[in-house]
Parts: structure tokens; sequence; C-alpha cells
């Protein structure tokens, strides 16, 4: 045996301390008490998973927080060997990937040994979705080690335990894995800690270090965290540390973690509420392949739905359920249902709420509009919408706001009427309509006049919209009012319909015409367009 092997074998078993992802809502409080944490415990090497900086997809901003977070990583960097692996709030163009140069010293994805452990690191940070074109990327930082080298494979995201991704590719990459044996195999991005073995090889998902997790959940893995990996040469241990204990690997699975998320985003499927009608339809679809007792406990809000509470028998097929409903006046505070079952293997409690989508519909009538900001007589026909929700579907606290809809055959037009709020803030009406290729465009119009646009691709890029609308605001007393007008042909429209988001933000306080509001279409309001 070679002396050098011999002093190598030595140094095990080596002690690993695993930083996980800062941003996400950061809370640096906690990210010092993480960093305090590995201090105390003084590991031999320091691993991150990525996403120190929040950026929020501004150069600038990313900028000032690297030179702010730099300070509290040199207090590891100084101190231990330190493995930076690149996240998607790190990096996401070129220009931020030269400041990842500039501040780390490392580029994206490299090689790189460390007290006779080889580190294989591989920049996800700008893939949304697996691929064979990664796995040939993967592939050829391998081939870079030798085939007895004890390795460890980490990049941001960790495809292999996202449910959503391209299945035939996380199997290829297992595979891949399994030819060239790692210890493990490290990601984070997804701020839970979840973790299997599979033919010997350790798969982890790390929870967040300095994110804020506002209830935390020591069996889900949601919680601020390090972790700690011993590694022997053959094999790896794995433990979970905060501030309040040690936990073992086996807190969460990967397929725990996976249900879950199923569980609370394809359990139910209901037809969205309409207050014309006197009856809703909810779906439940099985997400596994056994019995499972769901529990329905529903808050009604205005809509008076009946029953309140179900208990159903959830076995391979889905089961439709129907209420009754007689809503009353706004359609806010809008119902939710508080979801309760056991699930997975080891029968895990799962609770979660589930916020019934409410309908909301209005026309655009044929118009000569003048974009002016005035919404003049005879342009916008009444009654203007009303009733607008808060981001948990209670009525907004916001003062009268509404709105209105017309089109001239080539533009749409909504004119908004905003009373003033008592106290000063920045303040802006928001667009968010449903475009062509899966795109979604975003707009907001502040009461100064100027405006800001945006297109949120299907690739998940936020880039400028620059062409295709116009916006006009004028001011009165005790109110103020936006017109605007979007070239239709930029709208996916279904049956001369368009899907929109109307709301308003006014510092700390926010109404959205339809809850809940994000960027999936079928979340939207439909303005019809007469032809």
């Amino acid at each position: 045996m070679s002396a050098i092997l011999l002093i190598l074998l030595a140094l095990f078993p080596v002690r690993i301390a695993v930083l996980g992802d800062r941003t996400g809502r950061p809370d640096d409080i906690e990210f010092q008490v993480a960093v305090n944490a590995i201090i105390e415990m003084s590991p031999d090497i320091v691993l991150s998973v990525g996403d120190f900086v929040e950026g929020n997809g501004d150069v600038e901003t990313a900028v000032e927080d690297w030179e702010n977070i730099l300070p509290v990583l040199q207090r590891l960097t100084t101190a231990f060997p330190f493995v930076y692996t690149p996240g998607n709030n790190d990096i996401w163009n070129g220009e931020t990937a030269e400041y990842w140069r500039q501040y780390t010293g490392t580029e994206p994805s490299r090689v790189e040994e460390i007290l006779g452990i080889t580190f294989v690191v591989w920049d996800s940070s700008m893939e949304y979705g697996f691929t064979e074109e990664n796995l040939e990327t993967i592939k050829g930082l391998i081939d870079r080690i030798d085939i007895d080298d004890l390795w460890i494979f980490v990049t941001h995201k960790p495809f292999w335990f996202m449910a959503w991704q391209d299945s035939a590719a996380v199997s290829e990459f297992k595979v891949m894995m399994e030819e060239t044996g790692p210890l493990a195999v490290i990601g984070g991005h997804i701020h839970l800690f979840a973790a299997g073995r599979e033919n010997g090889i350790l798969y982890i998902s790390a929870g967040p270090s300095g994110s804020a997790v506002p209830e935390p959940d020591t069996e889900r893995g949601d919680f601020t965290q390090l972790g700690w990996m011993t590694v022997w040469p053959d094999s790896v241990a794995f433990a979970v540390v905060d501030a309040r204990g040690v936990y073992p690997e086996t807190i969460n699975t990967g397929e725990e973690m996976n249900l879950a998320y199923m569980y609370e985003q394809q359990l139910i499927t209901a037809r969205p509420l309409e207050q014309e009608l006197e009856s809703a339809i909810m779906t439940l679809v099985p997400q596994e392949n056994r019995s499972r007792i769901v529990t329905l406990d529903i808050n009604p809000g205005t809509w008076n739905l009946n029953p309140e509470t179900l208990v159903v028998e959830l076995d391979s097929l889905p089961v439709d359920l129907l209420f009754t409903q007689s809503p009353e006046g706004s359609p806010y505070p809008s119902p939710f249902v508080t979801v309760s079952l056991e699930y997975g293997n080891r029968d895990r409690q799962l609770q979660f709420d589930y916020s019934w989508q409410v309908l909301r519909t209005a026309n655009a009538f044929y118009s000569e509009a003048v974009l002016d900001g005035e919404g003049s007589d005879g342009e916008y026909r009444r009654p203007f919408h009303t009733n607008f929700a808060d981001f948990s579907g209670q009525p907004t606290p916001l003062p009268q706001t509404e709105f209105a809809a017309a089109n001239d055959g080539d533009r749409l037009f909504i004119f908004m009427k905003m009373a003033d709020c008592a106290e000063e803030s920045e303040e802006y009406g928001g667009f968010i309509f449903n475009s062509l290729d899966g795109s979604v465009l975003w707009l907001k119009v502040f009461r100064d006049g100027s405006s800001e646009a945006s297109i949120y691709t299907s690739e998940g890029d936020l880039i400028d919209w620059k062409n295709g609308f116009d916006t006009a605001v004028s001011i009165e007393e005790r109110r103020w009012c936006i017109e605007l007008a979007v070239d239709i042909a930029l709208l996916e429209l279904f049956d001369d319909y368009a899907l929109v988001h109307v709301y308003r933000s006014a510092g700390d306080d926010f109404g959205t015409w339809v809850y809940p509001i994000d960027f999936d279409p079928s979340s939207m309001g439909r303005i019809w367009l007469q032809r």
C-alpha cells in the first residue's frame, strides 16, 4: 500500500458540514446561527448547495447581496476547505455567472479534490428540466475523475427527487450513478430535507440554512438546518442538525417528500365556484396504490357550502363530491378546505389547506374607447367589477377598487378606478395576461404614470415587454385611474375569452379580482371580447 494512500486512509472518517440555501425569504439571523453551529462543530470540509444571494432577477441587487453575505461566508471559507455550488438565485444569465466567478473564485461546474474526496460540481442554476443534454454534461465531468476515486456529486437542483421531471432522464441519471459509484448525490433548492438510499448510493435534498421558515415541521424536513455527513472510504452517514437537536437521515424520505407534494398539488380537482350556480363539484384523485381515508373540513366563506365535513375512503378510482351552495353578496372570503390523511409506507400524517378558486368573469363589449385615463361616458358599460381579495382570500382592506373592460376589435381596454388610501405609499395597478406559446404578460402601472412590463416565458425567464400595450393615468379628487390597451393579437383567447388577473397593491395592502392569484392560466379571470 502506497504511503500516500496510507496517509489518506488515516484521515478518515472525513466530516462534512452541508450548508443549505440562504435565499427565498432570506433570514440572516438564522443563517448566522447555522454558520455559528458549523464553526462550533468544526468539520473537515464545508459543502454548499448554492443560493447564497437574493437578486430577484436584478443584477445590481444580487451584487449588493454578495457584498452583504461574503463576510459571513468568509468565517467559513477562511477556517475550512469550502466547496461552492451555484444556485438559480446566484446565476441566471451570463453576467451573474461572471459575478459568481469574481466572488467565489470558482467555475460554476468543476471537479475538485479535498482530503481524499473528489467533488463533482454540476451547475444546474439555469436548468428548468432534466434532459439528455444534461446527462452528457454530467458524464463529461465524471470522465475527469479516476475510477477508484472516492467522490460525491453535488448540484443545486435535486432532479432525482422532483416528481415533475422527465422520469426517463432521471432513471438514466441513476443508472449512471450506479455505474460510476459516488458515495452521495446531494442537492438543495426545494427548501425541504429528504433522503433515500438506492443501490448503495445516498441521495439527499438538503434543507435551508438561512431561509425563513414561519412554521417549522421537523417530520417533513421543513426547518432551518445544516447537514452533517460522515464519510468513510466505503460508506457515508448523514444527520440533520438545527439549534434544537439532531435528527437521523430517515426523518423524511424522497418518496414521502414527493407523495406529500403530489397530494397537495393533485389530490383535489375542483370546478371553480360560480355565484350563478346552486352546486359545486370537487374530485379527489388517488395518489397511492392503496386505500386512504381523507377528511375534508370546509370553511364555506360566503358561499354556504354544504356539507361542511366529509370523510371519504379513496381507493384506486377518483371520487366526485357534490356540494350545494347559496352564495351571499361578495365572493370573498372564499372557501378553503382543510385536508387530513395518512400517506407513505410509514403512514405519516399530512394536513394542508386547499383554496377553492372563485371564477370571475367580465365582458369587454365593442367600443371606440380613447386611451386617455378618463374612462368617458359610453366607453365602458356598467356596472364596474368590484370585490377584491387579499393574499389570504379575505376581503381586501384597500379602499374602493373597481374596473371595466372594452375592446375595439384590435385592443383590449381595461379602465380601473381606485379610491385614495389613507396613507401615502408606493401604489400601482397590476395586470397579468395569458399570452401565446405558454408565456404570460405582466404589467404594473404606477400612480405617477410610469410602468413596468415583463414577459414571463414558458421556460421560466423574465424578460422586458416593450411593444403591444399603452397606458394612461389620471388623478382626480380622492381617487386615481388607470386606462390601458393591450393588443389582442398578443393574447391567447379561448372561445373569445381572454384570461386575465387584475389586482392592486399599496404598501402592505393588496387586492386581487380573482383569488388565488398566480401565473397559471387556469386560475385567471375571464374577460369575454365581443367580436
